[in-house]
C-alpha cells in the first residue's frame, strides 16, 4: 500500500485459533478431578492423558473439505466435546478407533469399525470377529438355528471372481467369550443403504476403490452395534466395591453418576470444563470415515 507516495509495510493477516494448547490442559484437569474423585471410570488398559495429548496432535491437522483447518472453522465446545465423548468412549485416536470429522462449524468424534471391535471386545463380550465379502459366483450358504442365531453352512469362492468385484453382500462371523457364536449378514443394498447415511454416500475413493473392504467394515460395525448398546459398565468397576457399605447418600451420589456417566458439557471460557455432554449418540449402522483403505 501507498500513502503520499510513499510505500508502507503490511501486515500479514494470521488466522485466529479459537483452541490453544491450554484449554486442552483444561479438559485434562477436568478429566483427572473425575477420575481422582471417582465420578468417572476408565478401562485398566486405557490412558486418558495420552489420548487426549495424541487427540490435540491430529485436530490441529485436521481439515474439512474446504482444506480449511478445523481449528480455525470449528466451535471450541465442539473440540472439546469430541475430545470428551473419545475418553468416555476410552477409543485410541493413534490406533484408528476414532476418526475427528469436521461437519459445519463443529468436530465430531466418530468411532471406525476398530472402535466398534475395541468396544465390543471391552464391553460386549467379544472374543473374536471376521468378515469376508460374497461375490457373484460364490457358493454361499447359512441357517438359522431354533434360538435364532445364524450359522455359516457354506462359502466357496475363486480368484476370478475376486477380480470381477462383484459383491452381492457381506457377513462377519463372531465368537464370544462364552463359546457363543453367531453372524452378521447384509446383502448390497443393506450395505449402500449404511453408506448413505455417510457424508460420501459411499461416494469416496476408498469406496469405489476398495469395496470389498469397505464392505467388510460395514458388516463388522453392524455386528459389534448390539454388543456394544446391550452392555454394562461392569468392567470399569470390577470387584474393588463389592465388600464396600455405603451409606445412603454415598450410594444415591453414585447412582446419579452412572445415570449421568454419558453426558458431558463444556464451557470454552476460561473457567474449568462443566460437566458433561451428551456423548450417547447413535452408533451408526456404517462407520467408516477414513479416506484409505485398510
Amino acid at each position: 500500500m501507498f500513502e503520499n507516495g510513499t510505500p508502507q509495510p503490511t501486515q500479514a493477516v494470521v488466522p485466529t485459533k479459537k483452541v490453544s494448547e491450554s484449554t486442552i490442559n483444561a479438559v485434562l484437569d477436568r478429566i483427572n478431578t473425575f477420575k481422582n474423585s471417582g465420578d468417572l471410570k476408565f478401562p485398566k488398559d486405557y490412558s486418558p492423558e495420552n489420548a487426549v495429548r495424541a487427540a490435540w496432535l491430529i485436530v490441529q491437522e485436521t481439515k474439512d473439505r474446504n482444506g480449511r483447518l478445523a481449528l480455525d472453522v470449528c466451535s471450541s465446545e465442539s473440540i472439546c466435546n469430541a475430545m470428551l465423548k473419545m475418553v468416555v468412549w476410552g477409543l485410541s485416536p493413534l490406533k484408528k478407533q476414532c476418526d475427528f470429522i469436521v461437519y459445519g462449524n463443529k468436530l465430531s468424534c466418530d468411532p471406525e469399525y476398530t472402535g466398534n471391535i475395541a468396544l465390543a471386545k471391552r464391553y460386549g463380550n467379544l472374543k473374536t470377529i471376521k468378515a469376508n465379502v460374497i461375490l457373484e459366483g460364490d457358493e454361499f450358504k447359512y441357517e438359522i438355528n431354533e434360538t435364532g442365531r445364524r450359522k455359516l453352512i457354506k462359502h466357496t469362492q475363486n480368484l476370478e471372481s475376486l477380480g470381477d468385484m462383484k459383491i452381492k453382500g457381506a457377513y462377519a462371523v463372531y465368537e464370544l467369550n462364552d463359546g457363543t457364536l453367531d453372524m452378521e449378514v447384509m446383502n448390497m443394498k443393506q450395505i449402500q443403504a449404511a453408506w448413505n447415511q455417510g457424508a460420501s454416500k459411499g461416494g469416496s475413493p476408498a469406496h469405489k476403490n476398495f469395496p470389498d473392504q469397505m464392505s467388510i467394515k460395514t458388516v463388522i460395525s453392524r455386528a459389534c452395534k448390539l454388543l456394544i448398546r446391550s452392555s454394562d459398565d461392569s468392567v470399569l468397576y470390577g470387584d474393588e466395591t463389592d465388600d464396600i457399605k455405603e451409606d445412603s447418600v454415598t450410594a444415591t451420589a453414585k447412582h446419579t453418576i452412572r445415570e449421568n456417566a454419558n453426558k458431558m458439557e463444556v464451557s470454552m471460557n476460561d473457567e474449568p470444563i462443566q460437566e458433561a455432554i451428551e456423548v450417547n449418540e447413535e452408533i451408526k449402522e456404517e462407520v467408516v470415515t477414513e479416506e484409505n483403505p485398510i
